[in-house]
């Protein structure tokens, strides 16, 4: 498994050595860096030791990645270890301690020629800016709610518009063949997913709380569990441009209404009503069991693990 271990000064010596046999120089910095200059190698990486990881797996070093105080990354990773997945899972785990000391977004430089990073970066939800032959990434960091938040409706809401973004930033990154491309006995797809929980908010906010009258709450009637099924014509931009609207009419509902107001439309004569707080909290707890599941199906996918 690819970790991170903070550097010390063994860490150090052993990122050289592996600098000097089994890395491009120009990949390893400083700028014209050769093996026979070890001293310039330490100088270099004592600079920034507080804020640079080794690349490890199990008692292996594989390449070296940083994160400073301001989300600035970089890494490099040895030849031998290349075509594995290891520097997009380095920069999976160093966005996930970005969350953890608020640094709101990870930036990075590159080159239009640097393949790997580019491609790197892309599977991760980097937006790139080209300048010439430069490149500027940058990756929003997600965070929960403030910690210091006590009042419950916004917590609901906010944690929910944290998981809705979650969902699809997941995504970000996936080919079209694992998007459509199930790895579970149960047969669901990450796009599928999607749409499985667009209906979940129009059918919880719009049809049963709101009392909107919603043709087909769950989805074609000809189709078994259409929710969860791929149809002709649904693409990632038409199943995600539906998820975001659902959402947004989800977010207006919850706005215009109390915590305590009960839902309109209710089919279970035997059980109460839900309210609103119910129906928020009900939510976050799908949200929360379906990420969990897509985590593992990403990581199963491409290697893509983290936040």
């Amino acid at each position: 498994m690819i970790g991170l271990r903070p550097l010390d000064d063994d860490g150090l010596e052993r990122l050289l050595a592996l600098a000097a046999t089994d890395a491009d120089p120009a990949d390893v910095m400083p700028p014209g860096w050769r093996p026979d200059r070890a001293e310039e190698f330490r100088d270099f990486y004592r600079g920034f030791r507080q804020h640079a990881y080794e690349i490890t797996e199990g008692d292996r070093t594989l390449g070296m990645i940083r994160l400073t105080d301001t989300g600035e990354t970089g890494l490099w990773v040895a030849r031998s270890a290349r075509g594995r997945g290891v520097g997009l899972t380095a920069l999976c785990k160093v966005v996930t301690k970005a969350t953890g000391r608020g640094i709101a977004t990870v930036h990075a430089e590159t080159t239009t020629g640097n393949t790997g990073a580019l491609t790197v970066l892309r599977r991760v939800g980097a937006a790139l800016t080209v300048t010439g032959e430069r490149v500027h990434a940058e990756i929003r960091v997600p965070h929960e709610p403030a910690t210091d938040l006590a009042d419950p409706a916004r917590l609901v809401v906010e944690y929910l518009d944290f998981y809705r973004d979650t969902l699809l930033r997941k995504l970000d990154g996936m080919s079209e063949h694992d998007l459509r491309t199930s790895r579970v006995p149960s047969g669901w797809t990450p796009l599928a997913l999607v749409k499985h929980l667009a209906y979940v908010e129009l059918r919880w906010l719009r049809w049963c709380f709101a009392g909107e009258e919603v043709e087909h709450p769950r989805g074609n009637p000809d189709v078994r569990d259409a929710e969860w099924v791929l149809e002709e014509g649904d693409t990632f931009e038409t199943v995600t441009a539906f998820y975001r609207e659902q959402c947004e009419r989800s977010r207006k509902i919850a706005a215009a209404a109390d915590l305590a107001d009960v839902a309109v439309s209710w089919e279970a004569d035997a059980i109460p009503r839900p309210t609103l707080a119910w129906i928020l909290f009900h939510l976050v707890q799908e949200y929360a069991r379906h990420l969990g599941q897509l985590d593992v199906v990403r990581e199963l996918s491409d290697g893509v693990v983290g936040a």
